[in-house]
């Protein structure tokens, strides 16, 4: 996972089939798929894949899956996918245990949240971990300081090239937004 974020740090992240053609024609080498339904999930994923994208699906917001973990055994063998998001611990843990690529993502509203990201990470170490929302250079200072092997990508309310380097410049490895300028 840290090879692929830093030779392109820019993700791109769709929630609408609007952008599906303009993300895969653009220079993302991964996409972060936040909608869809298990109907069409392959659909999308395998046209991702003709345009040599790296597909994780945040599968807590696929409609038709629950949050078992049992999802995670038939999304790796049905779907094809490259990794997974998610809020959950107990889907990282599965992930990890197929050995699927997962990035767990946290929200941080106070300080309490911070603690509670924290001790998951004491308990499972996913591939990447995904910091919503993503313009808060002081958490990601400190958390990379706490887990400096984990890569960090910031997402949510990133809409500025100068906020890119901003969160770059903290520690982050990543960036994923679904505004396509920055794509």
């Amino acid at each position: 996972m840290r090879e692929i974020l830093e030779v392109n740090p820019i993700i791109g992240a769709i929630k609408n089939d609007e952008n599906l053609e303009a993300v895969a024609k653009s220079d993302c080498d991964i996409v972060f798929l936040l909608n869809g339904d298990i109907l069409n999930l392959k659909k999308i994923i395998e046209y991702l894949h003709k345009y040599d994208k790296k597909v994780f699906v945040h599968i807590d917001m696929i409609s038709g899956i629950a949050s078992n973990p049992v999802i995670v055994d038939y999304i790796k063998r049905e779907v094809k996918l490259d990794g997974i998001i998610t809020t959950k611990t107990n889907i990282v843990k599965r992930a990890l245990e197929l050995n699927l690529n997962v990035v767990q993502r946290f929200f941080f509203i106070d300080s309490m949240s911070l603690e509670n990201a924290i001790e998951s990470l004491r308990k499972v170490k996913p591939q990447a971990i995904e910091i919503m929302p993503g313009i808060m250079p002081k958490i990601v200072k400190r958390i990379n300081k706490t887990y400096p092997n984990i890569p960090i990508i910031c997402g949510g309310l990133i809409d500025e090239k100068e906020e890119v380097i901003n969160i770059l410049s903290c520690g982050a490895m990543a960036v994923s937004t679904t505004d396509k300028s920055i794509w």
